[in-house]
């Protein structure tokens, strides 16, 4: 009997560290796209080092600097954004997030709902390249497993070829040189905690936002919103919805109108940035790389406001050892210099629009 125990033990011992092994290969072999560090960069953060996780599209992780963040409000903050990125997945992102860190604030980035309201009109490859990006770099986990099981829209063999990356992305670990393994089997934390701005000008109006009486959004996509405050409560976190401002077009700007009166309508804890455009001096000719995003310049300016707004309204109790506040200041310097670089060639772009 006691032969007997000992055999199964050492199966389920095998196949813990087969099954250990096999993700850990697929996240070395995870594509080459920014997006997929996202979860590596995370979990290279020291355990309970993080005060508040962003989460959203490119509509957060060009608007937010989390060094800047750091050096003007004393409090840390990680980007877990990434392009496109399904709304409906917020609350197992949530779910993960805090096996490692103990977050203080979720702030979720909402525009999502108004570009992808309806989901069954979103392509469906574009659905699933966004999935598999995104969590190629999870670590295994039922969070990941219910994830791809509900949102992945393949078959059971595409689903556990999601699950172990490695035999979606097997090919890569041969493709990528040995200077790049090597550095994601490090894992160490991103030099720039995040960052990802660019310099690009893109000269906009400002728009102006008019209510509509014609009702845009659907019960279902207000409930994905409902989803993430159930999440939040769940798991004893407060969020922080948030829209960050863009050119929006006339639909648009009702859409966002719609949105704004349902959350304050929820009571839900909000903030529209659209509406606050004056009090960032954000400059529309300036400040925007594209129709949809900020550059350096604009980025800086959000950064600077949503910050101040989250450390008046909000608790944040991280506390970091010498060791812990240095990688928070070496990154600083990283990113004065990329910054200053960044500044540069906006300042060029500002002058060819003269």
């Amino acid at each position: 009997m006691v032969n007997s125990v000992k055999h199964f033990i050492s199966i389920l011992s095998l196949m813990a560290f087969l099954f250990f092994v096999l993700s850990k290969a697929g996240q070395l072999a995870r594509p080459m796209d920014g997006d997929s560090d996202v979860w590596a960069d995370y979990y290279a953060e020291a355990d309970n080092t993080i005060d508040t996780v962003m989460i959203g599209s490119s509509a957060m992780y060009r608007y937010w600097i989390p060094v800047q963040a750091f050096s003007e409000q004393n409090f840390t903050s990680a980007l877990i954004a990434s392009a496109g990125q399904d709304i409906r997945l917020a609350p197992y992102i949530m779910e993960e997030a805090v096996k490692s860190q103990n977050v203080d604030l979720f702030v979720v980035e909402l525009r999502s709902a108004v570009f992808r309201g309806n989901i069954d009109q979103i392509n469906k490859d574009n659905l699933n390249y966004n999935l598999e990006v995104l969590v190629t770099g999870m670590n295994p986990s039922f969070t990941k497993y219910e994830m791809i099981q509900k949102y992945y829209q393949e078959d059971e063999v595409q689903k556990i070829k999601l699950m172990f990356p490695i035999l979606m992305y097997h090919d890569n670990l041969v493709q990528y040189d040995s200077e790049l393994i090597i550095d994601r089997m490090n894992t160490a934390a991103d030099e720039y905690k995040f960052a990802r701005q660019v310099s690009k000008i893109t000269p906009l109006k400002k728009p102006v936002l008019k209510a509509s009486d014609e009702k845009y959004m659907s019960d279902e996509a207000l409930g994905y919103i409902d989803d993430i405050q159930k999440k939040a409560d769940e798991l004893g976190i407060r969020v922080l919805f948030l829209s960050t401002p863009y050119a929006l077009t006339t639909k648009q700007g009702a859409i966002q109108l719609e949105l704004d009166s349902y959350l304050e309508g929820k009571g839900y804890d909000y903030l529209d940035l659209n509406l606050y455009i004056e009090d960032m001096e954000l400059d529309y000719s300036t400040d925007f790389y594209n129709k949809r995003h900020t550059n350096i310049s604009g980025a800086k300016k959000v950064t600077s406001y949503l910050a101040k707004y989250i450390k008046d309204n909000y608790d944040l109790s991280a506390e970091l050892n010498e060791e812990q506040k240095q990688s928070w200041t070496d990154a600083e310097s990283e990113w004065s210099s990329e910054e200053e670089e960044l500044l540069n060639e906006w300042t060029k772009y500002q002058e060819k629009e003269k």
